[in-house]
């Protein structure tokens, strides 16, 4: 579309207007109060544009995101705002956003990953949003999943809305349960015997390694690898005040020895990249996953699906993967970057962004609700929001480097499943190694 390469007349004597505005006042300013329908919020009078970027998968998800952007100016043409999507790539994305921030020239609005979120509050360059939540009778922040939301709070102040959530599930292929007259995790889930005694048992009887085929897949990364398992087992990678290692106490060993057996007993392929391909090609029974990884499942699966909750281990246990929208502190008028905001995070915009099939809407009001539980196929969406209330979040790591750590950790976790090290070393070593990455 001619909108990807070029701005309009008038969103470009938008955008000089609001430079000229910038460099006069020097601060960003708020505007008056929340703004009814039909009041302009500006500064001084004069239209204001703001940029909010995303970081698009492929072709599709960005033309979603266009398409936002036609929304949120619909909603706002009478306030005199304008809203520019400015997507950026996936290679170097949360570098080019540090260095503009830096630099004072970063989007208004932009999307991060939840687990990101320490580094950049702690620049001191992102916007606390209470006071314009609070001064809002218009917007519920009560319609937002809350436990998100808590993560978003830190001192007294919310940095951010969510745009997305996502639970992780197990995609399972129904056909080679039928075909090996097995209930299926759907089915165990319904009697509440679905737990890693029956998912064990199920995927011993469907791996045939003749055949290329395996029981269980999963991606060797610490979600679904360390971070699920441990969890489940009833430990945590971090002490209770997330300021400390507790990979090396006995239910983090104990998620790790299950783990270990899995990969000893070949039950699902040993490359982590062949887990999701042998999958579709109908060669892998069960597959933990995330939202994100539907539309590849309606594409080219050729055999009948569907997901289930994560087994329950010691305890339920799933994560909750999630990215929000912050605001930059230097954003040249804060309250009309918050109507941006509440439009983007609207049940009616979270919804088309869910009907992409790569995610949840953060949203637990019944409008965005329904909308994605009718974004078939799976047949049981219900499953992904049966696991929101007792999922871990994937979380900041406020008092460490949660690139440093997570990075000491999959390294001596590969040696685990290799074989190398013991589950116990690999906890004693995990927390040895990990000690300087938290403040």
């Amino acid at each position: 579309m001619l909108r990807k390469h070029t701005l309009s007349w008038i969103a470009l004597v938008a955008l000089f207007a609001t430079l000229l505005a910038a460099c006069g006042g020097g601060q960003p300013t708020t505007g008056g109060g929340s703004g009814g329908s039909g009041s302009n919020v500006t500064t001084g009078g004069q239209p204001v544009t703001i940029r909010w970027r995303t970081r698009p998968g492929d072709a599709a998800e960005q033309r979603v995101y266009e398409e936002l952007n036609t929304l949120v100016n619909e909603k706002l043409k009478d306030k005199g705002i304008t809203a520019v999507y400015d997507p950026a790539p996936n290679q170097g994305y949360f570098e080019k956003l540090k260095t503009e921030l830096a630099a004072g020239n970063a989007p208004d609005i932009f999307w991060i990953g939840g687990v990101e979120l320490a580094d950049f509050v702690n620049t001191g360059q992102i916007l606390d949003l209470k006071p314009i939540i609070d001064a809002d009778s218009s917007f519920q922040l009560g319609n937002f999943y809350p436990n998100v939301i808590e993560q978003l709070t830190r001192d007294g102040k919310i940095y951010g809305l969510p745009r997305d959530i996502s639970t992780m599930v197990v995609y399972f292929n129904e056909d080679l349960f039928k075909a090996a007259g097995l209930k299926t995790p759907k089915e165990l889930a319904a009697e509440g015997n679905w737990n890693w005694d029956t998912m064990l048992e199920a995927a011993r009887k469907l791996t045939d390694p003749a055949n290329q085929q395996y029981g269980l897949g999963f991606g060797n990364w610490w979600g679904p690898g360390w971070g699920y398992f441990i969890n489940a087992a009833g430990g945590s990678p971090f002490t209770p005040d997330r300021r400390g290692c507790a990979l090396n106490t006995p239910e983090a060993i104990a998620g790790a020895t299950m783990v270990r057996m899995l990969y000893d007993e070949k039950l699902l392929p040993a490359g982590d990249a062949d887990g999701e391909a042998l999958f579709n090609a109908g060669k892998v029974a069960m597959y933990f996953n995330g939202r994100w990884f539907t539309p590849g499942v309606r594409t080219n699966a050729t055999f009948n699906w569907d997901v289930a909750v994560m087994p329950e281990g010691k305890v339920k246990s799933t994560w909750l993967f999630w990215g929000p929208y912050l605001v930059s502190a230097k954003t040249a008028n804060s309250q009309a970057a918050w109507e941006v905001l509440k439009v983007l995070t609207s049940a009616e915009a979270t919804a088309k962004v869910a009907a992409l099939g790569t995610n949840i809407p953060p949203r637990s009001d019944q409008e965005a609700v329904s909308a994605f539980l009718a974004s078939t196929p799976p047949a049981n969406n219900q499953a992904f929001l049966d696991g929101i209330p007792y999922a871990a979040l994937e979380a900041p790591v406020w008092d460490g480097n949660w690139a440093d750590f997570s990075g000491i950790v999959q390294s001596l976790w590969d040696q685990m499943i290799a074989g190398q090290i013991t589950p116990e070393q690999f906890g004693q070593r995990a927390c040895e190694q990990t000690a300087n990455t938290f403040k």
